[in-house]
Order: C-alpha cells, then sequence, then structure tokens
C-alpha cells in the first residue's frame, strides 16, 4: 500500500461524500478509490468511514483524522513544488498593477530593466489608481501605498515611505516660500480628502510635533491628481519623496521645511494568498525591492 496515495484518497473521498465522485475528480475507478480507503483503514484498524447506499461520511475517527492529513498532505506538496521550483531560471507571463505616482516615477522604470536582466519572464504592467481584485483578474501581485485591509491577500514589506512638503517654482514665486511650519497656514494647501485630520498638518522636528491648520484649496484620495495639481501651482503638497524625483532633477518641484518631518507610509507588494510563490514573482519582489531600498531606480538621482 502506498499510504500517501491512500490518504490523500481517503481525503478526497470525504470531501466528495462518495467514492464514485472522488473517482471521477482523482482519474481511478471506483473500486480503486475503495480499495485504498480500505487499505488504510486496515493500517490504522480504525473505521474512517460510515458507507451507504447513497453517501459517504467520516466516523468521529475519521472527522478527526480528516483535516491532520489534508494538511500533512498540503505541506508535502508545498516541500516538493518549493524543492522542484529550486534553481530555475524565472520564466513565463507575470502580472503587476500598480498605482501611477510610484508606477510612473518608478516601478515602471525598474520594470525595463527587470525585463532586460530576465529576459524569459514576459512582464505585463497595468499602472492603474483602482484596487485590482487580483484573483479575479488574473494577476500575480500589486503594489499598494499605506495601511493594508486585512484579506487573504500576503504582503510583502517593500520600503518605509517618507513624505515631504513640496510646491512648483511658480506658486512660490507668486505666493512666497514657507520658512516654518506656521507659515504653511498662510498658503493655498492640496488635502487629502477624508483623512484623519482634513484641516491640519503635523510637521515633527526633534521629537516635538507642530500642528498646522491648513487652507485646503483642492481635496482629492489620489496622490497622482495631489502631484498634478502641485505641478500646475495649485499649492503646498505632501508628496513621497519617491514619486517625485524626476520633478526634482527636473526642477519642476522644490522641496520645502527639509528639517522638518512628516507622516510615513508603507509601500508594499501583495499576493493572492497560495502557499507557493513562483519563481519569476520571488525574484521580481527581490529586484524592486533591493532597488527601492538603495534609492537606484534608473534614470533617476535616487
Amino acid at each position: 500500500m502506498n499510504t500517501l496515495t491512500a490518504m490523500a484518497t481517503y481525503v478526497e473521498v470525504a470531501r466528495a461524500g462518495s467514492f464514485s465522485a472522488a473517482a471521477r475528480q482523482l482519474g481511478v475507478s471506483t473500486t480503486a478509490v475503495s480499495r485504498h480507503v480500505a487499505d488504510l483503514e486496515q493500517m490504522l484498524g480504525v473505521t474512517l468511514l460510515r458507507r451507504s447506499t447513497r453517501s459517504v461520511s467520516p466516523t468521529e475517527a475519521g472527522s478527526q483524522y480528516l483535516p491532520r492529513a489534508a494538511a500533512a498532505l498540503e505541506e508535502i506538496n508545498r516541500l516538493n513544488l518549493e524543492i522542484a521550483d529550486t534553481g530555475e531560471e524565472p520564466q513565463g507571463q507575470l502580472r503587476i498593477t500598480t498605482p501611477p505616482t510610484v508606477g510612473h516615477t518608478s516601478i515602471a522604470l525598474l520594470a525595463v530593466e527587470f525585463a532586460e536582466t530576465y529576459p524569459k519572464v514576459s512582464l505585463e504592467l497595468e499602472i492603474t489608481q483602482r484596487v485590482v481584485d487580483l484573483v479575479a483578474e488574473g494577476f500575480d501581485a500589486a503594489i499598494r501605498y499605506g495601511q493594508l485591509k486585512s484579506s487573504s491577500l500576503i504582503s510583502h514589506r517593500i520600503i518605509e515611505l517618507r513624505y515631504q512638503l513640496f510646491a512648483s517654482p511658480e506658486y512660490l514665486r507668486r505666493a512666497g516660500t514657507p520658512t516654518r511650519p506656521e507659515d504653511v497656514s498662510n498658503h493655498d494647501c492640496i488635502g487629502w480628502f477624508g483623512s484623519a485630520n482634513p484641516n491640519d498638518w503635523i510637521f515633527l522636528k526633534d521629537g516635538r510635533s507642530i500642528s498646522v491648520p491648513i487652507r485646503c484649496r483642492l481635496q482629492v484620495t489620489d496622490l497622482e491628481a495631489q502631484r498634478t495639481a502641485a505641478l500646475r501651482g495649485l499649492g503646498l503638497a505632501t508628496l513621497p519623496c519617491l514619486s517625485v524625483q524626476d520633478d526634482l532633477r527636473e526642477g519642476r518641484l522644490v522641496p520645502l521645511l527639509t528639517d522638518h518631518e512628516l507622516h510615513k507610509s508603507i509601500l508594499s507588494l501583495v499576493r493572492p494568498g497560495t502557499p507557493f510563490m513562483p519563481t519569476k514573482l520571488r525574484v521580481f519582489i527581490d529586484f524592486i525591492t533591493a532597488a527601492l531600498r538603495r534609492g537606484s531606480v534608473p534614470g533617476s538621482n535616487g
């Protein structure tokens, strides 16, 4: 008797509720299924299934055996997959979604470098503000901002995002440059609609916090819209430093009050909650995480 085959057969029968349904699922005869279960019962010295002409159901012993047998088989399968995948060259299609602010400025550039480094991986990168249903739409992973809601998705932390105050040179010529947090109250601001403190920004320095009332000319729930508004001179905006590297290099935005710290956030990659992660996704996560943590985004000054 092959013990693993017998265990797997029993698990399938118990879940399906019949020998014939399990046989169809396993692609073997009903006689073979019945024999495997009988052999397992004989080895264990207990009856695992109650049998009737129409259905089967686990006995008390069978109910105790089922979850642990299923977990053991799953762990063995996971181990086999991981070992088989060790050393495999990344290949196949990889579908990733990312929000525009970090997508346009960082992830898209890293995607090009990744494609050059791993020529056997066909990478699809969708840059979108919407929250994609990874499983329903067939995506391997998503890059997301902030505190993630509890879900079945598995999260991989990439980097901590540091936020800074920015404005366009045009706006500063028109409205003046704030030199201390209190000056911000006299400026037009671009805020985050629905935030916990929509009428205040908090600045930190040397362990001391300064809460400054703000006058929002525009409030949105989209970082790319905030960035666009700042570029067009609508006012001051707090943005992730990672998302404005090109704007800083080209002089389109100016950092303000750099000796003060604003709030921080997290950039993460989330993937469906399957136990096995293919090589192509693992190397993608490692690739972008290493690049962003050392600040080496292609075409950027870091």
